[in-house]
């Protein structure tokens, strides 16, 4: 009696966990991957400025960087260059050769330089699905570009499942290799002056500007 007793109690208990793994797999696809997508760029667009630390792995290695945005502006820092958008003009600072190039920017030179763009312009250039890769907690979206004339082949992006910011890009360009960026912090609360977006340009009197404009 007491075997049988134990037996209803675990097939009880089975079930009931069965049941509990539903409820919460249901609860967090119960959004379509475009509502999703909707609320993480309504986020991001509604951030007061954003300032951000971020880890990034390419086939050439691996560097951490970070981000400030506000809006469409940004100002995007690595070992390697800084590039600042005020809206309308890139300009871009490579340490190695110590020249800045200044840019009218393609959307596709803004995304490369700032990830978060993903967010804010994806309704325009890009259709959404689920990913077939699943993270438990998080919702993992795929970006397909709907012109062929996108130099990136697929955007991958894992989104916290409450705060709706996201954690890590995956980039997949047409041609060369891909680009994991992963969220090591983002805040969406913080005030950046206009002025840092402009390019400093007393900070490097002695650079070479090559304006492409």
């Amino acid at each position: 009696m007491q075997n049988v007793q134990i037996k209803n109690k675990v097939e009880i208990l089975r079930y009931t966990l069965v049941f509990l793994a539903f409820a919460v797999s249901t609860s967090l696809y119960a959004l379509t991957a475009t509502e999703v997508m909707n609320k993480a760029a309504s986020y991001a667009k509604a951030a007061k400025g954003i300032v951000g630390v971020f880890g990034v792995t390419t086939s050439g290695g691996s560097f951490t960087g970070s981000l400030k945005a506000s809006g469409n502006k940004f100002v995007f820092a690595t070992p390697v260059s800084t590039s600042w958008y005020n809206g309308k003009h890139m300009w871009s600072y490579n340490t190695s050769s110590k020249e800045t190039t200044v840019v009218t920017p393609t959307a596709n030179e803004i995304s490369e330089s700032n990830p978060l763009e993903y967010l804010r312009t994806y309704s325009a250039n890009y259709s959404v699905t689920f990913s077939k890769n699943k993270v438990a907690g998080k919702y993992v979206v795929t970006l397909i570009p709907k012109s062929k004339k996108n130099q990136v082949r697929s955007v991958e992006i894992t989104l916290n499942s409450k705060s709706f910011k996201p954690e890590k890009f995956v980039v997949i360009p047409r041609a060369g290799t891909a680009a994991t960026v992963r969220i090591k912090s983002l805040d969406y609360s913080k005030s950046i002056s206009a002025s840092e977006f402009e390019y400093p340009k007393a900070k490097y009197p002695r650079v070479q500007i090559i304006d492409l404009r």
